[in-house]
């Protein structure tokens, strides 16, 4: 069986660790069979114990009792790239092994099983990327224990900046404050809530997205001229934040401002990509 795994765009400037943003291009190719034990084969170069489909895959293993698993990876999601790597990986193969032995497993069960990828790629087990990878759409974590999710569907043209840098998940996590001001957490409240209209009613209030007081400010920093270029397209789009731990920047350009936020984007960073809102993970040959 042949899936695509797609990229999502977690935060979203307010939403820290709760919002998520599945995306239609660029994902991973996950090829699955049955075999003795684990297989993992991939382009990264890594032992096969620390790629996050491993870790996955292990545990579902483990918990059915089953023969196991060759997994082959073609990675189109660029690890470090705030594009959620390592949750495509992990998500795709947590469908593919339900999929490929028949487990009926819901949703909410396959991003418990995928956020274990997570849990070794940051140090945190984290649903914001896991979550829009399997649901599709734009995904709320309203609940971590017991865990539930809430999908919107959403349609949006996107266009995403790739500076050519990379940004570890786990050190972009650990520049954060472990204490932050209450107006502040306040702030992201009452904007994340404005958003979940937003994206229900009314795109005009994507604007708050732009004003993140808990990771923004900080990792912000780790990306060339972001604040500048911020300035420079807050009047031609919708929104514009760091997607997920960044270096990646997502903007949703108004309707006849998309060419302009393209060039803007293109002359600071180069790798631009137009794309749209994605389905999820995708069976795409038995």
């Amino acid at each position: 069986m042949k899936f695509k795994a797609p990229c999502t765009s977690a935060n979203l400037g307010v939403g820290f660790d709760v919002f998520g943003l599945c995306l239609n291009e660029p994902y991973d190719i996950i090829e699955i069979k049955e075999d003795e034990g684990i297989i993992i084969e991939s382009d990264l170069n890594i032992e096969q114990k620390k790629n996050v489909a491993y870790v996955v895959a292990k545990k579902m293993i483990e918990d059915f009792k089953l023969k196991g698993v060759r997994i082959k990876i073609k990675k189109g999601v660029k690890p470090g790239s705030g594009l959620g790597s390592s949750a495509a990986s992990s998500a795709g193969t947590a469908v593919a092994i339900n999929e490929l032995y028949n487990l009926k497993l819901s949703k909410l069960e396959l991003v418990e099983y995928a956020s274990l990828g997570e849990e070794l790629a940051s140090g945190d087990k984290h649903y914001d990327n896991v979550a829009p990878a399997i649901f599709g759409g734009f995904t709320i974590i309203a609940n971590k224990k017991p865990l539930d999710i809430i999908k919107i569907d959403v349609d949006l043209n996107i266009i995403i900046a790739l500076p050519d840098i990379t940004i570890n998940t786990k050190k972009a996590r650990e520049i954060l404050p472990k204490c932050y001001k209450l107006e502040d957490v306040v702030n992201n409240l009452g904007k994340a809530s404005a958003v979940v209209y937003a994206f229900l009613k009314d795109k005009e209030r994507l604007k708050y997205i732009m004003d993140d007081k808990l990771a923004e400010p900080y990792r912000g920093k780790l990306i060339p001229n972001y604040f500048e270029v911020k300035n420079i397209l807050k009047d031609k789009v919708y929104a514009i934040s760091i997607s997920g731990s960044g270096p990646a920047i997502i903007a949703f350009p108004k309707e006849d401002c998309a060419n302009e936020v393209k060039e803007v984007l293109k002359e600071y960073y180069g790798n631009v990509i137009e794309t749209c809102v994605g389905k999820g993970v995708e069976c795409l040959k038995n």
